[in-house]
């Protein structure tokens, strides 16, 4: 391969600030075309403060039936509006005018973040630090970066929305025919009668619990029944190391002891067994990635080369969101990067599963978990479609693991597991009870159920 004939193209930066100004000046000339602009354009087009206040006000006025002319907007704004915008309203025309305007602001946005995407892509292929797996994995980043908050969507028909309903529903016959089934089992068979057979595509699951609780052994467990469906798993472990995942699912064969282990005592006769148990398993494990960007490029690789069914990501308050510094309190941080699983989730078409923290008050106060008490935002509880938060109930030596929520279905749920020996692996038990108001546990209806 020749060496390029170039260090680096001379290009200018994209510049849209006459057309951000002409799009202001056109709806201001035209309020009966803000219905028309206000799908095609997202604040982040505006490339300064003023601008960018001048475009949400006018949004604002118009999401409320408000007025928004010259008189109306410049004594609300003020000078900010007299040096941007008024020497543009003479040239502001028509429809057909707006609609340009608006589509040239479009394209020129798209540029800008192309422009910059671009420049961080250089930059972190030139790193002597990156490896090839590192650049080809940032592809996915960069796409995302380009395509920005207001990708051009459109309606469906009520006729197509139907159409591809039938059509998964006759997928599904077909599977069945053939022994096999769209959605995926839990390891569950509570959770997968209250959630219609399993996972479904396009779903994000939360698996909520405090520290020390179980969360990654039953997510493990899951991982490991639909693995044995013949679905390929991949695995995020932000916390744990490959070695200590791959220990604890020996352990979870129960031919395996961790003391013997420890001890240097192993029992290679069953240790082979649960190799062979456990090695034929697609279950492939990531735990290197750390940004939400590089989770999501290799998650749609892995989808592209069929290695992933379903994803499970231990856990979200390790994920760093490199895509959005500027926001600054974590619960922004984590509504965008639930959003951002969710829509993947969608796009990919498999379901997602996300280990997450509860807050310290549900074990302090010693009761049920609720949504409510799902650690820093309440955007988890929105984006995820099932949400299963566990119970330890260490006297019993048991877990219950509450149905939370379920977009499809019942929900305020609960079943007994019964973790083995190493905590590494649960039986179920029978259902705890249906809650007909959250928090209001009753320990005899508990216990008189689970006997």
């Amino acid at each position: 391969m020749k060496k390029p004939q170039y260090v680096i193209l001379d290009i200018p930066f994209p510049e849209t600030a006459a057309l951000e100004r002409q799009v202001i000046a056109d709806v201001i000339q035209s309020p009966d075309m803000m219905g028309d602009v206000l799908p095609l354009i997202h604040k982040d087009f505006f490339t300064n403060t003023e601008r960018c206040g001048i475009w949400e006000l006018l949004t604002d006025h118009y999401n409320k039936g408000l007025s928004f002319d010259m008189q109306t907007i410049t004594a609300e704004i003020g000078k900010p509006f007299i040096d941007e915008i008024l020497p543009h309203l003479p040239d502001a025309g028509g429809s057909i005018s707006v609609i340009q305007h608006t589509n040239l602001l479009r394209t020129g946005a798209a540029r800008r973040r192309a422009y910059c995407a671009s420049l961080d892509f250089l930059q972190n292929a030139v790193n002597p630090k990156t490896t090839e797996e590192d650049i080809l994995s940032s592809i996915e980043g960069f796409s995302r970066a380009v395509e920005g908050e207001a990708p051009l969507l459109s309606e469906v028909k009520l006729a197509q929305g139907i159409k591809e309903v039938k059509e998964e529903a006759q997928r599904i016959e077909a599977l069945k025919e053939q022994g096999k089934t769209i959605r995926i089992s839990t390891g569950f068979n509570f959770l997968d009668q209250y959630l219609n057979k399993g996972f479904k595509p396009g779903q994000l699951i939360v698996l909520a619990a405090r520290p020390s609780v179980g969360k990654t052994a039953v997510m493990l467990q899951m991982a490991k029944t639909a693995a044995l469906s013949d679905n390929p798993v991949l695995l995020f472990s932000l916390e744990m190391t490959c070695h200590e995942l791959c220990e604890r699912l020996l352990f979870s064969t129960g031919k395996v002891s961790p003391y013997k282990m420890a001890d240097g005592e192993v029992e290679w006769q069953t240790f082979m067994e649960a190799e062979n148990e456990l090695s034929p398993l697609p279950i492939y494990i990531n735990d290197f990635s750390r940004s939400l960007d590089e989770i999501v490029s290799r998650m749609t690789r892995a989808v592209k080369q069929g290695r992933c069914k379903i994803a499970f990501i231990d856990y979200l308050g390790l994920i760093q969101d490199t895509l959005n510094p500027g926001y600054n309190k974590l619960y922004q941080i984590i509504a965008k990067i639930t959003g951002d699983l969710k829509a993947v989730a969608k796009r990919l078409g498999i379901p997602i599963v996300l280990l997450c923290q509860l807050n310290r008050d549900q074990a302090r106060e010693k009761r049920a978990p609720e949504l409510f008490d799902l650690r820093d935002s309440g955007s988890i509880e929105q984006d995820a479609d099932v949400v299963i938060m566990l119970e330890p109930r260490y006297e019993e030596g048991r877990i219950f693991a509450w149905l939370r929520k379920n977009r499809n279905g019942k929900r305020d749920l609960a079943f007994v597991l019964v973790p083995n020996k190493t905590y590494s692996a649960f039986e179920e038990g029978l259902p705890v009870h249906e809650l007909r108001t959250p928090c209001s546990i009753s320990e005899s209806g508990n216990d008189d159920s689970s006997d």
